[in-house]
């Protein structure tokens, strides 16, 4: 074949020899035809003759090349291959060479297929749609020629277009209904193809009958059979299943994730189904380590509980006020990230309450080039949710219906039974009192046969299991939906009810959402109307951990039969040894059976309102509205015969019973407008512009009643109380709060190969300095798609995706008090001066305080390999916070002795490693099969402290004051603020069972000194992570993932509460009695058990924690039969089971759940839409 024919760039190194051999079957045809056309080249006549003739042999060549290429199947599997690498792949199955132009090729995008046995001519169809060339086979040989698309919105030749007609349209996403630039509009059957503007809009020429095959990269292919040409189409594309994971949605633009920069956790709907947990937050923690729940050891699996979030660390101190507070949660709440919710800020109550079945996807924004368009408020990292919006199409009902078994795990305790705990008891001595007289000893001998008497007879009580309960919860949700591709709605309805372990325990909501999008010609309106309803309560079984140190040998009924107020016997000299009680031990059970209440409600109207118009190409305009109104109450009533007021004296009678009300509303609006320009100039030049303005304000107002005596259980109207609590009055608090911003965001991107993005933010907010209201905030990011590199596509074809990215970002936080810079005033409502009230300066004004920034810095690498049967993804991050708000102390003639300041810096670093191998991925019988493993760290350091917060701890470091056993929290510099200080402790000395001290000189005592304290460890785990399995075998599938951390510290507090300082005339852990020193010689780590005096915190109680979790087990199973489904009227149909924290195994051995157990879960789910 003589290939000078076609145009010089589409001749390519592949020699005439080279060509396959079914070239001869044609030679002599051709040979004939070329000797024709040189004979009859003068004449027209010949000419024409010479046309009939070339006719002639096209028409033979096509049959016999169209039965050839019908013929040639073509199998091909995988993500964003090459194009070169699929032409290879044609080749060595079917023996086509392709022609190309090399320059041509480097413009062509990956392609993502999943093809089996397909024909040639079909798979060529698909590898060309969206891309900068068209395909011809050539008639009588095995070549595949490329040219280049035509600019043109047609391909189709002025001789056919005399047969067909203009057809105008539109294409638009399903979901969102905006429109989709670039999409393809090939009929089907010829060469004829259109793509979409910026629009959406297409103009193709067809018939009536003609089927148009529409594709856009990430969404499902669809075909539109042509009925009616008089007005422009209409059509859809819904979104394939990994687009999400390929659209970062910041809550304000939403960005394409091949040109975005940003570290981002973009986490699915079905990632979320597969990882579930008991609450959302359990959820997220399961799937990103970097999202860390704050362990609460107290409160463990209380439903009414919300939790503590930290997203990648800490980036606050507490105040000086603060400080002495215990535990990690006090720093949490400084620390809690943004939560946006389709665009507007949101609660982390309400998101604890959200329909989760209504969530479409949760994006994790984690360093400065993600969470800069938040200036101010995104420093400790923004949760973003996206909804699910409203289908076209006919009328659809969604239902999911939900069991849940919820049971307590007691795995960690290990309590004395009664016979052991009353030996503990005579061994200690505590029925023989040399201090006592004889008639005393006696009593208390013979107390204590009445207590061996009941332990002989049987009596065992098991107090654990009193005020627990397995409990099944039920949860149900549905969803109508419709409408066409201009007006579409939604309403969704759920009822979610936990019953809690602990009896009488639950949190009831009730969601309702009507959702409304409206598009009429360049304008799109979308309308949400949300109304939540929760209403919690507290067990009026009261706190759990009095139930286990209840005794054993107690009784918990008299001798009727029914639940006893007090335990008998009791013996008023043996009681008063423990200096603590002055009257018989109330039984905790018998306020069960009391009128009292513990319980909080709250209701939540929320509406967005947004609209979108498209004046011209490449230009949006977008406004946005968003109003929240909630109303919230919690009531707490104690009659006086409850057991909290049984040590009451005499002279306080009538102050038992109590009422505690609180009441609070809230409303904030915000309203944003933004402008957005997109566009893509000589195919390679790709650049995107978004403005944003937004004001909001935010009111709060709650009141506070304390009041007491409440002799009668049935009057528990707080108008009834005999009087306010001592030193108490009506309480509050009022805020108003106010920000607005301006928000810039540009990106550009080259070939899809380098990506520079900038953002930047002019924040200001009323909750600082008159002279500091506004600050910028900006961030600047760039990206090297190295996969879409011609040497790495020519030599390195097993790597899909190579991306390195890097940003640096700064941003702001302002979770602080309302009125921080202020200089406010307060009435004396204790007293009066002739009638009059007075006013009294609360705190100092600070006009230049500012805001908190931290820098944020973030290295990071994605990596797909082998069709996506790897995938690797690093981050490393470092972050500075300057300008900490603290104390700044004042000299005494100011009249206040500190005030609010820009004093104090810290900083943090860390990694995030995440590694997926997909072991399996048969597609022909649909067999899939992955491991998943992440791990993450995170260090932090004090840089610098105001010197009130010095002086306040070096105040704390000298004293010996402990609550609950716990060490104070002391805070330096140079130090982790989870740093942990405590006495060294050398342990329990052999020869007299006494603790042993190592002094700061390096001596050795008996005696703690708090000034001897140093650092003992991290409370916080050094590494966290999850590794999980996923298994796929056609519909059914099975997925289980597990929880890590190790490199931290714990201090103990079982240790010290229920072994060395424990309360021995109650019950206690059973080391007490197996574990103790009991003679010299004896290595023990406890104390001896006739030392009563009280221990303080040491390095003995602080142990290394490594612990596993079995976060999750899911099976589920989605019906394939769609024969069962067409006879059962329904769309899909699928069930799940599900168990949460299925174990928990610990390096350290402590009481888990001492408030509120922790619990196992078991769930049971059902999924039909019709």
């Amino acid at each position: 074949m003589d290939f000078t024919a076609y145009p010089k760039p589409y001749v390519t190194a592949v020699p005439f020899e080279q060509l396959p051999a079914h070239r001869e079957s044609t030679k002599p045809l051709l040979a004939m035809v070329r000797s024709k056309i040189r004979s009859h080249r003068a004449s027209t006549a010949s000419i024409v003759l010479a046309m009939k003739m070339t006719i002639v042999f096209l028409t033979v060549a096509l049959i016999h090349v169209q039965a050839a290429v019908v013929g040639q199947a073509v199998t091909l599997s995988g993500k964003n291959i090459p194009v070169k690498k699929i032409f290879q792949s044609i080749k060595q199955q079917t023996g086509y060479v392709t022609f190309y132009n090399q320059e041509m090729l480097a413009d062509a995008k990956p392609v993502s297929l999943e093809v089996n046995g397909l024909p040639l001519d079909d798979v060529l169809n698909l590898i060309a749609k969206d891309q900068p060339f068209l395909f011809e086979i050539k008639p009588g040989t095995k070549t595949i020629v490329l040219a280049p698309k035509p600019v043109a919105a047609s391909t189709i030749s002025p001789l056919s277009a005399a047969f067909f007609q203009p057809v105008s349209g539109a294409v638009r996403d399903s979901l969102s209904n905006d429109p989709l630039p670039g999409a393809t509009v090939r009929v089907s059957g010829t060469q004829q193809v259109a793509t979409t503007d910026n629009a959406g809009q297409f103009k193709v020429n067809a018939n009536v009958g003609d089927v148009l095959i529409i594709s856009y990269v990430g969404y499902r292919t669809v075909t539109y059979k042509i009925r009616d040409i008089s007005k422009p189409l209409s059509i859809t594309l819904a979104p394939s299943i990994s687009t999400i994971n390929n659209v970062v949605v910041t809550g304000i633009f939403n960005k394409n994730k091949e040109s975005y920069t940003g570290a981002v956790k973009v986490i699915t709907a079905k990632e979320m189904q597969q990882f579930q947990g008991r609450n959302i937050f359990v959820t997220l923690g399961n799937i990103d380590p970097a999202f860390y729940i704050v362990p609460n050891n107290s409160l463990g699996s209380n439903p009414n509980r919300i939790p503590d979030i930290q997203l990648r660390g800490t980036r606050n101190l507490p105040n000086v006020d603060q400080i002495n507070q215990l535990g990690e949660a006090a720093a949490a709440a400084l620390n809690q990230p943004l939560v946006i919710i389709d665009g507007f800020q949101s609660t982390m109550e309400r998101l604890l309450d959200f329909n989760t079945n209504e969530i479409e996807s949760v994006t994790l924004l984690k360093d400065g080039g993600a969470t800069s368009l938040y200036g101010s408020q995104g420093a400790n990292g923004v949760i973003v949710i996206t909804t699910k919006q409203p289908v076209s199409g006919k009328l659809r009902f969604t239902y999911r219906a939900g069991l849940n078994l919820s049971l307590p795990d007691l795995s960690s305790y290990h309590l004395l039974d009664a016979k052991d705990k009353l030996e503990l008891e005579r061994i200690s001595g505590y029925f023989s009192n040399p201090t006592k007289t004889p008639q005393s000893n006696i009593a208390m001998e013979q107390y204590y046969n009445q207590l061996l008497g009941l332990v002989q007879s049987g009596v065992n009580t098991d107090w654990m299991a009193k005020p627990l309960r397995t409990m099944a919860d039920q949860n149900h949700s549905i969803r109508l939906e419709g409408g066409d591709n201009a007006f579409r709605y939604s309403l969704q309805g759920q009822y979610n009810k936990i019953n809690g372990v602990m009896k009488g325990s639950s949190r009831e909501t009730v969601n309702g959402t009507v959702d409304i999008s409206y598009r009429l010609n360049k304008l799109n309106f979308r309308n949400n109307l949300t109304v939540g309803s929760t209403r919690g309560e507290e067990s009026p079984w009261g706190s759990f951990g009095d139930y286990v140190q209840l005794n054993p040998y107690w009784s918990p009924y008299d001798a009727n039969g029914k639940i006893a107020q007090t335990f008998k016997p009791y013996l008023k000299d043996y009681w008063d040894q423990s200096q603590q009680f002055t009257q018989p031990y109330a039984n905790p059970m018998y306020d069960a059976t009391l009128n009292t209440f513990d319980k909080n409600a709250y209701t939540n109207i929320t509406n967005n309102f947004q609209v979108q118009w498209l004046p011209v190409d490449h230009v949006s305009l977008s406004g946005f509205l968003g109003i929240s109104s909630k109303q919230s109450s919690a009531d707490r009533f104690r009659p006086a015969s409850h057991s909290s007021f049984s040590q009451y004296k005499e002279e306080d009678l009538m102050r038992k019973g109590s009422y505690d009300y609180n009441s609070g509303k809230n409303f904030n609006y915000t309203a944003r407008v933004q402008a957005g320009y997109y566009n893509v100039f000589n195919r390679v030049h790709s650049l995107s512009v978004d403005v944003n303005m937004e004001v909001a304000e935010n009111k709060g107002t709650n009141y506070i009643f304390s009041a007491e005596g409440f002799p009668d259980e049935s009057i528990h109207f707080i108008g009834e109380a005999l009087q306010y609590k001592p030193n108490s009055s009506p309480d509050g608090s009022e805020a108003t709060t106010r920000r607005m911003a301006l928000a810039s965001m540009l990106t550009y991107t080259y070939d899809r190969r380098y990506t520079a993005e900038l953002n930047y933010r002019i924040d200001g907010a009323s909750q600082f300095g008159t002279d500091k209201r506004f600050a910028p905030f900006w961030s600047a990011g760039a990206g090297w798609n190295l996969h879409n590199e011609a040497f790495i596509m020519d030599n390195f074809s097993f790597i899909n995706r190579l991306k390195v990215r890097g940003t640096f970002g700064v941003t702001g936080n302002q979770n602080f008090n309302a009125y921080q810079p202020l200089a406010t005033y307060g009435y004396i409502t204790n007293d009066r001066y002739k009638n009059w009230i007075g006013a009294v300066q609360k705190a100092l004004g600070n006009p230049d305080l500012q805001w908190q920034k931290t820098d944020k810095y973030d290295l990071g690498l994605e990596v797909e390999l082998f069709n996506q049967r790897v995938e690797f993804q690093a981050d490393y991050y470092k972050e500075y916070t300057s300008n900490l708000l603290s104390s700044l102390e004042l000299p005494y003639s100011n009249g206040f002795t500190d005030y609010i300041e820009n004093i104090g810096e810290l900083e943090q670093k860390g990694f995030e490693l995440m590694a997926r191998v997909n072991l399996v991925q048969d597609k022909a019988r649909r067999i899939y099969w992955s491991v998943t493993g992440t791990i993450a760290y995170n260090q932090d350091k004090i840089v610098k402290l105001s010197a009130a917060m010095k002086a306040a701890n070096d105040k704390l470091a000298t004293q010996p004051d402990y609550v609950n056993n716990t060490p104070n929290r002391i805070i330096r510099e140079g130090a982790s603020q989870n740093t942990i200080y405590a006495v060294p402790s050398l342990g329990i000395d052999p020869s007299t069972g006494k603790e042993v001290f190592l002094k700061k000189d390096g001596g050795v005592t008996y005696l703690w000194d708090p000034k001897d304290r140093i650092a003992v460890g991290l409370s916080q785990p050094k590494y966290r992570g999850n590794f999980s399995t996923q298994f796929r075998y056609g519909g059914f599938g099975f997925n289980t993932s597990f929880g890590y951390r190790f490199g931290g510290q714990l201090y103990n507090e079982t240790l010290i509460d229920k072994i060395e300082n424990a309360n021995r005339f109650l019950n206690v852990d059973a080391r007490v009695y197996y574990d103790r020193w009991k003679k010299p010689g004896d290595v023990v780590s406890f104390r001896g058990i006739n030392e009563l005096g009280k221990i303080y915190p040491s390095s003995r109680f602080v142990q290394n924690e490594s612990t596993l979790i079995c976060q999750n087990v899911n099976i589920s199973y989605d019906v394939q039969n769609r024969e069962l489904l067409r006879r059962l009227r329904m769309q899909a149909l699928s069930v799940t089971a599900n168990t949460g924290e299925l174990f928990y195994i610990s390096s350290v051995k402590q009481e888990r759940g001492t408030d509120y157990p922790f619990t196992r879960q078991v769930s049971f789910s059902l999924f039909a839409t019709f």
